[in-house]
């Protein structure tokens, strides 16, 4: 077979070719830059069944920019337990010949020795999520008994960069995770920003930090706590911004709070991805970005794949343990999950923390929003209301509600 060019779009796929060759090779050889979860479970299943039936496999990758997920190499080191697989880490390798900065891992080839033949793919396909199924990525599939010396130079690269990089190991991950937990990658923040008329502030920047760190290290949802006013949605479209999903949904609990979440996103997004509203009234299911009542897209979950949308937020996510939220948190599958509130606790004792996954990057107080000038500081007075009885026992709690509400009780605080 002649060489082919391969992207995204093209008949067979990218994905398609490395699926299909790991399924029917006697052996693999991949050099990946990045990898991450979400792009390797599309090659997961393959990959493993290729080991298992004695294929035999070896992959390299890397820690340059801090982009590989520890998921990922957790997975490698497993298969590892195979005598036919092993993994190699570049972690800082390989300096130019002054060492004085270290260079760049970057490669994308798939080499694979088939029955037939072998056959190589090279291009600039990582192992993420966007670069199998959705990038504008270029590759191209090389015979190689039509272009052996082509061959023959890629394995002596390949065997060089093995010879020089790292044995994977758990002590080398853990390693490497201490390093995400303290990272402040490049890409973090403002470069995404940089032409947005809007800017994240101060606070906003770190809450924005600490969700890419903790999805760099391998976690799919998380739990933002920020005090009311301090500018929660601004902050999730500023994330939703630097992850760039294709498709997102922002659900929340009141239909007054949906249309002013959909101008925050248009005012951070321009005209880069269009917005819909999903309630009773309205059903606008085509739009990029969907921002939806609880209550309708609870009752509307079966016109939705469960993967239709890559990025999912719930705003004012303390009601989240309530059946409309969980049904909706439970049938979708985004890759990331992203829960809004001022505060977590709830009178009833129910876990909010618990459906993110206890994972809390960030968290702002009304306290820390005031000293911070993100909310303007307030005075409060008690003032004691003769109409109502304070003597009540906890079961007569509801009586003082009534209380309050009586016409005489709101003449009294009227004046």
């Amino acid at each position: 077979m002649e060489s082919r060019f391969l992207t995204n779009y093209t008949e067979t796929t990218f994905l398609s070719t490395i699926q299909m060759n790991l399924r029917r090779c006697k052996s693999f050889a991949f050099s990946v830059s990045f990898i991450k979860k979400a792009g390797l479970v599309l090659l997961a299943k393959d990959i493993s069944a290729a080991i298992e039936r004695g294929a035999k496999g070896r992959i390299i990758t890397s820690t340059y920019q801090n982009f590989t997920d520890v998921e990922s190499l957790n997975y490698f080191l497993s298969l590892a337990q195979h005598p036919n697989f092993q993994c190699h880490l570049d972690d800082e390798c390989f300096h130019d010949e002054k060492n004085y900065f270290t260079n760049g891992f970057h490669s994308k080839g798939y080499i694979f020795e088939l029955e037939n033949g072998i056959e190589m793919v090279v291009g600039s396909s990582n192992i993420t999520r966007y670069a199998l199924l959705k990038n504008i990525e270029w590759d191209l599939v090389v015979n190689c008994e039509h272009d052996t010396e082509a061959y023959l130079d890629a394995m002596n690269e390949f065997e060089s960069l093995w010879n020089q990089t790292y044995e994977l190991s758990q002590d080398r991950i853990k390693e490497y995770s201490t390093k995400l937990s303290f990272a402040i990658e490049h890409w973090d923040m403002d470069y995404d920003m940089a032409d947005s008329e809007i800017k994240p502030n101060y606070m906003q920047r770190k809450a924005l930090r600490e969700l890419n760190r903790y999805r760099a290290i391998g976690q799919e949802r998380a739990l933002v706590i920020s005090a009311t006013g301090s500018g929660k949605t601004y902050l999730a479209a500023f994330d939703a911004l630097n992850f760039n999903p294709d498709r997102l949904l922002y659900i929340v609990h009141e239909g007054s709070i949906l249309k002013k979440s959909l101008e925050t996103f248009q005012k951070v997004f321009g005209g880069s991805k269009t917005c819909g509203l999903y309630n009773a009234e309205v059903k606008e299911t085509g739009e990029d970005f969907l921002f939806s009542t609880n209550v309708s897209m609870c009752r509307s979950l079966e016109l939705f794949d469960k993967k239709e949308f890559d990025y999912i937020i719930i705003d004012e996510c303390h009601h989240a343990v309530a059946d409309s939220y969980r049904k909706i948190i439970d049938y979708f599958e985004p890759e990331f999950l992203l829960g809004l509130t001022a505060t977590e606790n709830r009178m009833d004792n129910q876990d909010v923390v618990e459906i993110f996954g206890n994972n809390i990057p960030y968290e702002l107080r009304l306290r820390d929003a005031i000293i911070n000038d993100l909310i303007v500081p307030f005075h409060y007075y008690g003032i004691r209301d003769e109409l109502v009885d304070y003597g009540l026992t906890a079961s007569g709690e509801r009586r003082l509600i009534s209380q309050i509400s009586t016409p005489e009780n709101c003449e009294f605080i009227h004046q």
